[in-house]
């Protein structure tokens, strides 16, 4: 399919142990065999220790693989160097590489090549990014179950089902004056109707993932000086916000991102909510009752010194439609009397001390437990661009016009015209039907050597 030969570094341009340079195209093995010596180690899925030579001059002592088509990542022949990591010696190799007309590749094109050469359908590439740019584990979960055919099996299955009833449908068309009926109205109906209901829960499961990959909003909230920045430098593990037994201290909202129980978590820490006592202070409590407005999980800190005070179960009250954890600080400065307010409160409190980390692990799988609970679902949801959802989201339409036809009886040849295009749209989810301007969006986000 392709004419050309190309080559690109596969590890960042930084010195470390090691550097990997990839080759594919038809001058794969020739250009290979010409400067790696002893050229007889080159053989299929074999990794060969020799030098990359330059004339008489040695570049680099290297391990060379050679991948044989079509047993390669790409489909094409192919071969991995992987040399000392500084980077003036992969350079070296690269530019040896230019002087046999070997060319840089363009972002994704490697991942572009497999695409097209049948290696993988889109919804395995795109994995594939997802999985270089994943940010926690459970990103990193969804992306290799992806590229291991998680949601093409599901595509698959949903455009058999389509193509099974428009064939049905249209032989039915076929035999009309025979008085043959393959498939009735009403199986046609409830076959539909599980397909609607199918791509309605992929889209919810696709939202899921797309919503969780951008990570779950935990606020901190509190009065002032009940120590929300002590326990955010804390599951920080790093001294991020200035901690001071200043009551107000946090005027600015103070944002990191951290992972727990494998999922990404985008904690804020807040202004104390209380009157405020200037305009600067007063913008702060705006801010710090938005933020909690937005978001999903609310870290509530009470002092134990102090024990719930008004002011708290004002706050409470405020919380009263959120999901809330609370956390009961400072129990390091109480002796026993912490337990004390546990047992004479309704609330589920976490007792805590921010200054010398006791607790936190039971903090830490509160919030996971939390967070598990609100996104059930989780593990089997799938982390899918823009170009998918629309894919679905016009696929249920269709669906939908299906299903309102098919009620009213309307002729079979109106009926069998939009599964066709319901076949269309589905199989442009999987890349069996695309055009050159839409992998160009998808593989150009690709980076260089992948």
């Amino acid at each position: 399919m392709f004419n050309d030969t190309i080559c690109a570094p596969a590890s960042a341009p930084v010195n470390s142990s090691l550097a990997i340079i990839r080759i594919s195209g038809s001058k794969s093995y020739g250009t290979a065999y010409s400067f790696f010596s002893p050229k007889e180690k080159i053989k299929h899925r074999f990794a060969a220790y020799g030098s990359i030579r330059d004339g008489d001059e040695i570049i680099d002592d290297v391990i060379l693989i050679y991948y044989k088509s079509p047993s390669s990542f790409t489909g094409e022949d192919m071969v991995e160097i992987f040399c000392h990591g500084n980077h003036l010696i992969a350079g070296r190799i690269l530019r040896l590489l230019y002087k046999h007309e070997i060319r840089i590749a363009e972002p994704g094109e490697f991942s572009k090549r497999a695409f097209l050469n049948g290696k993988m359908d889109l919804t395995e590439a795109e994995a594939i990014n997802a999985l270089i740019n994943a940010r926690s584990d459970w990103e990193i979960k969804a992306s290799i179950n992806q590229m291991h055919g998680s949601l093409r099996a599901i595509i698959d299955k949903l455009r058999n089902d389509v193509i099974m009833l428009k064939g049905d449908i249209e032989a039915g068309i076929d035999f009309s004056d025979q008085d043959i009926e393959f498939v009735s109205n009403t199986e046609s109906l409830n076959i539909v109707s599980d397909i609607l209901d199918s791509l309605i829960e992929l889209q919810r499961r696709c939202n899921i993932g797309n919503r969780t990959a951008r990570g779950i909003d935990v606020v901190l909230a509190g009065r002032p000086n009940v120590g929300k920045s002590s326990l955010l430098n804390l599951i920080l593990n790093e001294e991020r916000a200035i901690v001071s037994h200043i009551p107000g201290t946090t005027r600015d909202l103070i944002r990191e991102s951290i992972q727990i129980g494998g999922v990404r978590v985008n904690l804020t820490d807040t202004a104390g909510l209380c009157i405020p006592g200037d305009d600067i202070e007063k913008i702060g409590v705006e801010l710090s009752r938005k933020n909690i407005d937005k978001a999903s999980l609310v870290l509530m800190v009470v002092d134990a010194s102090c024990g719930i005070t008004d002011e708290d179960r004002d706050i409470i009250s405020m919380l009263r439609e959120k999901n809330v954890i609370y956390a009961l600080n400072k129990i390091d400065l109480t002796g026993d009397k912490w337990k004390d307010i546990i047992k004479s409160e309704e609330l589920s409190l976490v007792p805590i001390s921010a200054k010398f980390g006791t607790g936190f692990k039971e903090l830490e799988n509160k919030i996971a437990s939390v967070i598990a609970g609100e996104f059930v679902d989780i593990n089997g949801s799938f982390l899918v661009d823009e170009r998918i959802i629309s894919i679905i989201d016009g696929s249920i339409e269709i669906a939908q016009r299906v299903v309102e036809l098919l009620k009213l009886k309307e002729p079979c040849e109106i009926i069998t015209f939009e599964l066709d295009e319901l076949i269309s749209r589905l199989s442009d989810i999987t890349g069996e039907i695309t055009t050159e301007d839409v992998l160009g969006s998808i593989f150009s986000r690709f980076c260089i050597g992948k």
